[in-house]
């Protein structure tokens, strides 16, 4: 078998190990490919071996020892030590630990890199026994289900008491209209999804995946950026927990060929909370995604967004003049939405008039004239902005200026003495000037028109009930571009994972800025067509501090940690 390199690690194994033929081995590799079946389940099915005896053969190999799960007591401190996203993603089982060392029980071989990403996300040495396949996710499942108590008996309940009321519309019956309606208004389906709905916004989360796959239905929450499982419903409730989400945000139920966006405002806990509702129609039933806008979690004030002083100075100080173009950009999600608002939310006075076009309208701002932009119904961007402008208005926000049409309307505002606010998705503040010009904007409009362009990213904060300090080692420093000199013998922190931070030892999020102004040499730059990496090492000539560097200073200050960091920068 010369070409042991491309052969999947299990399968090498056997074959050093026992009797296997050249044939055989090459026969499994060949369903392996076909099928997509796992190695092992092959080696088992075709009666090769049994499980115990390949748990046997990795212990062997691994220097470790075969355990009985089920008959092993491990108290729920242990369980804390490893979160449930960790659990899940690399099938381990904490079941001893120390100061600074776990044992892990797993069911799978497990590689160097993987033990390598676990010390990493564990900060713990990490060594490994084996136990049953079975036995591992039986475990998983009863200790890192949903944290909630709550959801996993309402689902119980919810199954069971659809399964007595003998409803077999239930079973996806998707031509009988008036029987998913029935079952989209029955009561432990409304519960249901009221409780879904309640436990994401009590956990903070930003979006709410629906997923239907072949064999399950998955529900996920975003929540600061990461995407958390919880236990998952039975295949068959998909289609009434979609359609009933599709009831509540108005959508046409009988609609599952094309995508729809509908919202629904609801109270939850006495707070005001907006959901905008997006489906897709997929292979195995319609994906919905909500998207939580939670007035009371966003703090629509500058000052509470955690910029450098330097920063707010200037951006507050920009915002007040009468015309000119401020940009934010940052990728998808980067919170540029929100510091938009926020300086609209500062400058909006009495004496001033602000429209704002937006696809869709986030959040509903009082005193402020806000256009949904809804290309379907011939509300475009560029009727609409053609529009404010006969409406007199003092501050224009554009959701995006996404091609030159849009990008005209924003510098023909300006130039006629208006302010206006936009964001773009590029990689960095000096990017915002070449991505104009690629959009065929005149450099000399450019150079006469921006005033500033905000970079931004979101990183994740450290739960401030399980913070933790360390001594970061020379790798990380050097990764950072720092020496131990710029630290000055300061600690990092990390979070070690809690209740109150659901194990992941991160509690909301924060933004890390730079801020890029058109200065007069930054003017000739852009007249000159000078690529992003001179505009950008001039604005830093020019004082301008780069992502990583406002990343750093949190690192400093113990607002988050360094992979964060090093991950958005």
């Amino acid at each position: 078998m010369s070409e042991s390199q491309h052969i999947d690690p299990v399968l090498q194994l056997v074959a050093e190990r026992t009797t296997l033929t050249d044939e055989l081995a090459a026969d499994i590799t060949n369903e392996h490919e076909t099928t997509g079946k796992p190695v092992r389940q092959i080696l088992i099915d075709m009666g090769l071996l049994t499980e115990d005896q390949l748990l046997e053969l990795f212990a062997d190999y691994l220097g470790t020892k075969t355990i009985n799960l089920p008959a092993t007591d491990v108290p729920p401190d242990v369980v804390h030590c490893v979160p449930a996203s960790v659990a899940r993603m690399y099938n381990v089982v904490p079941i001893e630990v120390g100061p600074n060392s776990v044992v892990l029980a797993t069911s799978t071989l497990i590689n160097p890199q993987v033990m390598d990403e676990l010390m990493f996300v564990l900060t713990r040495d990490v060594s490994f026994v084996m136990a049953r396949e079975e036995d591992c996710q039986t475990f998983i499942n009863q200790f890192y289900g949903d944290d909630s108590a709550a959801v996993t008996d309402m689902l119980s309940a919810l199954e069971s008491e659809i399964e007595e009321s003998g409803e077999s519309l239930l079973l996806g019956d998707e031509e009988d209209e008036h029987g998913i309606e029935e079952a989209a208004g029955s009561t432990p389906v409304i519960r249901f999804v009221n409780l879904v709905l309640y436990q994401a916004v009590n956990d903070r989360a930003s979006d709410i995946h629906f997923e239907p796959f072949e064999k399950e239905f998955k529900i996920r929450y975003r929540v600061d950026g990461a995407l958390y499982e919880m236990r998952p419903p039975a295949k068959r409730l998909a289609m009434p927990i979609i359609s009933r989400i599709k009831v509540m945000s108005n959508l046409n139920i009988a609609e599952r060929r094309l995508p729809q966006d509908g919202r629904i405002q609801l109270t939850i806990a006495g707070r005001q909370i907006d959901l905008r509702v997006s489906t897709l129609p997929t292979q195995f039933g319609e994906s919905v995604v909500l998207r939580v806008l939670d007035r009371s979690v966003v703090s629509l004030q500058l000052e509470n967004l955690g910029m450098p002083t330097d920063v707010y100075d200037a951006l507050v100080q920009d915002i007040e003049r009468p015309n000119g173009i401020i940009i934010v950009t940052g990728p998808t999600g980067s919170g540029k939405t929100t510091t938009l608002y926020s300086a609209l939310h500062r400058i909006n006075r009495i004496e001033t008039k602000v429209l704002t076009a937006e696809e869709p309208v986030e959040y509903d701002l009082e005193g402020i004239i806000q256009v949904p932009i809804n290309e379907a119904s011939g509300n475009t961007f560029h009727n609409v902005l053609r529009a404010f402008l006969r409406q007199d208005p003092d501050v224009m926000m554009i959701g995006e200026i996404r091609d030159l049409d849009t990008a005209q309307i924003s510098v023909q505002a300006s130039l006629t003495g208006h302010l206006v606010f936009s964001t773009l998705h590029t990689n960095d503040a000096a990017g915002a000037v070449t991505r104009l010009i690629d959009m065929d904007v005149e450099p000399y409009l450019i150079s006469s028109t921006l005033t500033a362009v905000v970079g931004q990213r979101l990183v994740r904060t450290i739960c401030e009930h399980c913070k933790t300090a360390f001594e970061p080692d020379d790798d990380v420093l050097k990764q950072l571009n720092l020496t131990r000199d710029d630290v000055a013998g300061r600690p990092f922190y990390y979070g070690k994972g809690c209740q109150q931070c659901n194990d992941t030892g991160y509690h909301g999020r924060r933004g890390i800025y730079e801020y890029l102004r058109t200065t007069d040499k930054i003017k000739e730059l852009i007249d000159e067509r000078k690529p992003t990496l001179l505009i950008r090492e001039e604005a830093m000539r020019e004082g301008m501090r780069p992502l990583r560097e406002d990343g750093i200073r949190c690192i400093l200050n113990g607002y988050t940690t360094a992979e964060e960091v090093l991950k958005y920068t």
